[in-house]
């Protein structure tokens, strides 16, 4: 492995990645401010869209209780004879004028005198109430805005019939009052609302003056936004307040009120929702400038620190590139030197004992003696013929070994016994070193007893990464001296190809040795 030095932040790519990470940077900010200021506009609205919701069921429910006196009278109805209906309608709207907001009420039975709650109604009240009735005895129900004296008020009417007797019930709301009763009384969010009827005639507003006067005028409420889509059923839009004398975002619906007409106005000041995107627009240009100021800082020193650096590690990869190349020079020298003296230990010792098993076989068995000298002969072809990297295919090796076992056990006949297991049929692709299998085995023979009573027992297991080698252990009483060329030339071998995981142990009564395998890509 050899250590290689690229000069990646050159001047030129440097610039080039400073311009793009400012630009990335800076359009991600970008991007991300104005999705925030998206969010803050959006979450603005539904929060006015909320408040708005809240001050007109607030203001529909207020309404709706004025109108509760009908329910009233119609139990009323249901409960009275023709006996007492007067006297108990006369005990009701008693009851009704004790409502501060109730200036006057009255009520007809049939066809006979009106009768008024209290005494104190005035000459003009009665006048306009006779005339009222007169005007609408075939109606039903009806409700208007009228002025009476200085003051406006709310003028709720109906008929009601019940066993051929007729009652017509009115009674008239200050608005004024009514004013000064939600300034004290409504809980809802702050937004300022106003109420006005189809015809433009105003009946809440927070400036009390504006009760009773054409909206159109006094405000810049257009007929359009009482008029709704299929989607919504209010009208939503930007406008100036005459109340706050400011832009505000203004929404109009309907009024929830029973036989009324009505429509509600519910403002939000727009200055609430610039003033949260301006600040968020303030902080996206901080963070802009923090940021490009940053990324010049840092690329700045990064560039300082590289250029220095660069000098130093150039010197630095040199030389461990020389000390590799040394290193791996070494190890390949130690290793050829080592699989020398193993060839020529092997040659000489292994050679005799083949001749003198052959000698024995060609006067009793010549078929084995002819398979032997074919092994034989093939064996040497091996030995003397060995790879450039010291290392081979694992089918090789395995064939080279089978060849081997041959001859051991036409020696020893029943003394050794060998077994070879394929788990992993892709591992025989793989490599290992050359001559491994022959080693590992040979050292098993050379130091352990074998007789037929207890036969040394040998197993190659191949796996998927690594093979492995057991044998039992019977040592020897007086045993060869071991050089350990074998296992000294394997861990060379490993070394060089930077396996670490090659061992040979003693476990309990057994030696097993793992040979990793060796994956040369191409």
């Amino acid at each position: 492995m050899k250590f290689k030095l690229k000069k990646i932040t050159s001047r030129r790519a440097f610039v080039i990645y400073l311009i793009v990470s400012i630009l990335i940077t800076v359009s991600s900010v970008f991007v991300l401010s104005n999705l925030i200021t998206d969010l803050t506009e959006k979450a603005n609205e539904d929060m006015a869209q909320r408040n708005f919701i809240k001050k007109q069921e607030f203001l529909s429910q207020e309404f709706s209780k004025l109108l509760e006196q009908e329910n009233r009278i119609k139990h009323l109805l249901k409960i009275s004879n023709a006996g007492n209906l007067s006297s108990n309608l006369k005990v009701l709207s008693s009851v009704q004028t004790t409502n501060v907001l109730i200036v006057d009420n009255w009520f007809q039975v049939n066809n006979d005198q009106i009768q008024f709650g209290t005494d104190s109604i005035s000459t003009e009240v009665k006048k306009d109430v006779e005339d009222f009735i007169l005007k609408n005895k075939k109606i039903s129900h009806t409700n208007v805005i009228i002025p009476q004296g200085k003051e406006w008020v709310w003028r709720i009417y109906f008929t009601l019939t019940s066993k051929n007797t007729v009652v017509r019930y009115g009674y008239d709301v200050n608005l004024k009052k009514l004013h000064d009763y939600f300034s004290t009384s409504d809980k809802s969010p702050s937004n300022y609302a106003f109420i006005f009827d189809r015809e433009g005639r105003c009946v809440y507003h927070p400036e009390s003056d504006f009760i009773g006067q054409d909206i159109y005028k006094i405000s810049s409420i257009q007929t359009s936004d009482t008029i709704f889509s299929n989607n919504t059923d209010y009208v939503k839009r930007v406008t100036m307040s005459e109340f706050l004398k400011l832009d505000v975002i203004r929404f109009t619906k309907k009024m929830d009120v029973k036989g009324t007409h009505w429509f509600v106005c519910v403002s939000f000041p727009k200055i609430f929702v610039d003033e949260n995107v301006d600040l968020i627009r303030k902080y996206s240009t901080w963070i802009y400038s923090i940021t490009t100021v940053m990324l010049l800082l840092i690329f700045y020193l990064f560039s300082y620190a590289n250029r220095r650096a660069y000098r130093e590690k150039g010197i630095v990869i040199k030389e461990k590139n020389k000390l590799l190349v040394e290193n791996e020079k070494i190890i390949k020298e130690k290793a050829l030197i080592q699989l020398q003296q193993l060839k020529e230990q092997i040659n000489p010792h292994f050679l005799f004992n083949s001749l003198n098993s052959l000698y024995m076989l060609v006067g009793s068995d010549v078929k084995t003696a002819q398979k032997f000298t074919l092994n034989l002969s093939r064996i040497y072809r091996y030995l003397i013929d060995p790879p450039e990297k010291n290392i081979v295919p694992l089918k090789d090796e395995l064939l080279f070994i089978e060849k081997y076992i041959f001859l051991q056990q036409t020696r020893f006949k029943e003394e050794l016994f060998f077994s070879i297991k394929i788990e992993d049929e892709s591992a025989l692709e793989k490599f290992l070193p050359y001559l491994a299998f022959q080693i590992v085995v040979e050292n098993a023979i050379k130091h352990n007893k074998a007789t037929g009573e207890k036969p040394l027992t040998t197993s190659i297991i191949i796996k998927n990464d690594h093979v492995v080698i057991t044998n039992n252990l019977q040592k020897k009483t007086v045993s060869e001296p071991s050089t350990k060329f074998g296992l000294n030339y394997l861990n060379s071998i490993y070394k060089y190809y930077s396996k670490s995981d090659f061992t040979a142990t003693e476990k309990e009564d057994k030696f097993v040795c793992i040979l990793p395998l060796i994956v040369i890509h191409s």
